[in-house]
């Protein structure tokens, strides 16, 4: 892995790629690697491992997965076709943003709707409400960070992972050029501002680490969720935020660097992730099938028309500003799908890596096989 860190300065015509172009070249990948008449999503390649409880299926399967012996394949589950729609729910992880993009679009286009669903999209007044209502069965579909979900788990394994929102890690660390600040060894004696949540810490020291750098010669300070505002004020050098979110609001006011975690480090994995209640995947896979389905529809469009899609958005929320949600929607639309076989895809080596690696870094201390808490089997069947 290069050490060369991402050191970006104020986005210029020349140097970016247009949605509708960069929109235009994941369209081909998807086209190229779509199966006639399967789906408007990609098509999967087999399962490399299924998961020990789930069974789900699909409506409309163009090959069969491989499975466990204690779960049945998506094929051996025939889902009738959809009838009047059910109202589901589903929580997101956080307020609306370019990252929806795919959901809110599959919502504006009818999908889910289609597919039997009336989804009803409610959002959590803090990250840790995705859980706990989720947990007490007030919604059907909740999106929350690997770290969160596996955090939980551990207390209260009745929650399965069954599709991922993005294929990459979001968390960095994020500045100013200006502050000559140019590799993460350079934050030797800096002072980089963390949220309070315990794992920053952990990040942050991993990053520097990785780098050749000393952690304990970093200072940092609690500044909560104002990565943007500390940074820009001078209070602090350098501050924990997500390269699709304050790292795309600092390279709009001037040149910036951005430390992604798995470019020092860390392997790839998904940082947001669809899950749901073991009892609702094990007695109603059809409308879980349903929903990831759609959900990759939505992926599918968005692909094909970025702005459409973000359009969508924006006319079902509140409070977005198009330029900055274009920007971060840009950023995002290569690590949707990433090197996955298709949208969703949840890989159960990526997993144990992630395992290992939050281990070694003291973030997570879990030796779960992936199959307890997670399946492969939804997108698999697409």
């Amino acid at each position: 892995m290069s050490l060369r860190p991402q050191t970006r300065g104020r986005p210029q015509a020349s140097r970016m790629l247009g949605l509708a172009a960069l929109g235009a070249a994941l369209a081909i990948a998807v086209s190229a690697c779509s199966s006639s008449g399967a789906t408007t999503a990609p098509s999967a390649a087999p399962a490399t491992q299924a998961p020990a409880t789930a069974a789900p299926a699909t409506q409309a399967p163009a090959t069969a997965a491989p499975a466990d012996s204690a779960a049945p394949s998506a094929s051996t589950l025939a889902c009738p076709p959809p009838s009047s729609p059910v109202q589901r729910t589903l929580i997101l992880d956080y307020l609306p943003n370019a990252i929806h993009v795919p959901i809110y679009n599959a919502l504006a286009k009818g999908y889910y709707r289609e597919a039997g669903i009336d989804l009803k999209i409610e959002t959590p007044t803090s990250t840790s409400d995705t859980i706990k209502l989720m947990a007490a069965g007030k919604a059907d579909f909740g999106i929350t960070s690997m770290l969160d979900f596996l955090t939980t788990f551990q207390q209260e394994p009745s929650v399965r992972i069954f599709s991922a929102l993005e294929q990459s890690p979001l968390g960095s660390i994020v500045g100013f050029q200006k502050t000559g600040i140019t590799r993460p060894k350079d934050l030797e004696g800096k002072l980089v501002g963390v949220t309070g949540v315990p794992s920053d810490l952990a990040a942050l020291n991993s990053i520097v680490a990785y780098d050749g750098g000393d952690p304990t010669k970093v200072e940092n300070i609690t500044i909560g969720f104002n990565a943007v505002q500390n940074v820009v004020s001078g209070a602090v050098q350098a501050a924990i935020g997500f390269w699709n979110s304050e790292g795309v609001q600092l390279q709009a006011m001037e040149p910036s660097f951005i430390f992604r975690l798995d470019e020092f480090g860390a392997p790839t994995y998904p940082e947001l992730i669809f899950f749901a209640r073991n009892e609702f995947l094990d007695a109603d896979p059809c409308t879980a099938q349903a929903f990831v389905d759609a959900t990759a529809k939505g992926y599918a469009d968005m692909v094909a028309d970025p702005d459409a899609a973000l359009q969508t958005l924006l006319d079902q929320t509140q409070g977005l500003a198009l330029n900055e949600s274009r920007a971060q929607l840009e950023v995002l639309l290569p690590v949707f799908r990433g090197d996955a076989p298709v949208f969703g895809h949840v890989n159960m080596d990526a997993l144990a890596a992630y395992l290992v690696w939050a281990k070694d870094a003291g973030i997570l201390d879990m030796s779960n096989p992936p199959t307890d808490f997670a399946t492969d089997a939804f997108t698999a069947a697409q």
